[in-house]
């Protein structure tokens, strides 16, 4: 006979865990109402084999006149077979074997290798559409400021002069980095090895409105759209117990995101989301960022982990003089008569773009400087001075504003500085909830591991 599948789950029992299984499949494998059989459980498999002489007989039940076969077994208190775990049954000629669910393997693999590296003190993270590789050095961070090694063991974007960038300059990336240069959803899921977080942000030009308004398509008509599949596949491979992901706030209840959000939920992960700006980071650009944090479930217990998000930090810079750059060349300075002349001219005709964000110095936060700050766009902030001249924010500015270590993109030009900056995040976005998920996890993990000593 061909082999036949069975996808179930363990049911729960007055004297612990209850394996049930019927129907034609039992019929095609030999096991019909009334024959015996052995059975013998070897850690996660469980064998049953057709024996003449066998200790346990089918049992059944009667339906429309045909007899029902039925195999009822009890499992008493077993620790890897517990109410509601996860099965796959196979039948073949005179046996049927019972293993746990490849997706229920994943989630104890997965949570037993954090435990284990929380406790030994060093984790592996990954991230996919890595840019410049701000979100990465982040969490790089976060996992240091809590006394643990940290590993990045790959990193994925499709963009080669980001990636060139960030192995040049990113302190999270070493030689033994793996680089992906590829698009998500080509990318082959065996190459990926497991880590214990994976953080990404999905392409987010047919998320945003102004991508929408430019595209005249809907989030899932765009190009970039199949770049779910991709994260899917990478999400898969990875096996991470902490996902972390970062978009604009439109991303939020789009159609992409919630069949992400549900599939996670059904794969086993507890889903934490938030819009983030910069009231909790001290950061000066007010940078609104949806964000949403997946905990493989089995690894909560008694922690509120809504709380990662909460996490305070005081500013670093007391206005936007003090972040700005000592030495300034007088050739950046610009009469930007342009811009000027186009502010009067939205104005007359009533459109939003007439109020420019021209700075002092004295103000206390800036608004959201976007992928192309070199191209001098008129929504975006300038630096004025007494004269009526203006300038764009350096790139090292640009980072303060944004809390991102300068290193970052010490040895970039212009272009491509502003370019990684203003397509990353607001550094303390990612440092702060991971600094305080690990520092949380580490207090139940260690402490408990210490008390069980």
């Amino acid at each position: 006979m061909a082999e036949q599948y069975s996808y179930t789950k363990i049911k729960s029992h007055r004297n612990g865990a209850r394996l049930w299984l019927e129907g034609v499949k039992l019929g095609c494998a030999g096991f019909y109402r009334g024959a015996k059989y052995d059975r013998t459980v070897d850690g996660e498999v469980i064998t049953l084999k057709l024996n003449p002489k066998g200790k346990y007989k089918v049992s059944g039940r009667q339906r429309n006149g045909k007899d029902i076969p039925i195999l009822d077994i009890a499992l008493g208190q077993n620790e890897t077979y517990t109410d509601g775990t996860r099965l796959r049954a196979v039948f073949s000629e005179g046996q049927v074997t019972v293993t746990v669910h490849h997706e229920e393997k994943s989630k104890t693999q997965r949570e037993e290798r954090f435990r284990n590296a929380i406790v030994e003190g060093k984790l592996t993270h990954a991230s996919a559409c890595t840019g410049g590789g701000i979100s990465t050095a982040a969490i790089h961070e976060a996992i240091l400021h809590n006394h643990i090694r940290s590993k990045t063991a790959w990193v994925v974007d499709c963009e080669l002069k980001y990636l060139q960038s960030a192995y040049a300059q990113n302190f999270a990336i070493d030689d033994d980095t793996v680089c992906y240069e590829a698009k998500l959803e080509e990318l082959e899921p065996h190459l990926l090895t497991q880590v214990d977080i994976f953080s990404f942000s999905l392409p987010c030009a047919g998320l945003s409105k102004s991508g929408t308004s430019k595209h005249k398509l809907t989030p899932e008509q765009h190009e970039s759209s199949t770049s779910l599949f991709g994260i899917y596949n990478s999400i898969k491979s990875a096996n991470a117990a902490i996902l972390m992901s970062e978009n604009v706030t439109e991303a939020q209840g789009s159609p992409m995101y919630v069949l992400l959000i549900q599939e996670l939920t059904r794969l086993g992960y507890k889903v934490y989301e938030r819009v983030q700006d910069n009231s909790k980071t001290g950061t000066f650009e007010n940078r609104k960022r949806y964000w949403f944090v997946a905990v493989s479930e089995g690894l909560i217990g008694d922690v509120d982990f809504n709380t990662i998000f909460d996490f305070q930090m005081q500013r670093e810079y007391a206005n936007v003089n003090a972040l700005l750059d000592e030495k300034v060349n007088d050739s950046v300075w610009s009469e930007n008569t342009y811009l000027k002349a186009k502010a009067v001219r939205d104005a007359e005709a009533g459109k939003g773009f007439a109020n420019r964000q021209l700075l002092t110095g004295e103000e206390e936060r800036i608004g959201t400087i976007g992928r192309f700050y070199h191209k001098r766009r008129s929504t975006e902030p300038f630096i004025t001075r007494a004269d009526g001249k203006e300038r764009l924010l350096s790139i090292f500015e640009h980072a303060r504003a944004k809390s991102v270590p300068v290193s970052l993109i010490e040895n970039c030009n212009m272009t491509h500085g502003h370019e990684i900056l203003g397509q990353g995040i607001d550094y303390r976005q990612a440092f702060a909830p991971m600094f305080r998920l690990i520092q949380l996890f580490k207090q139940q993990l260690v402490l408990s591991n210490e008390a069980a000593a």
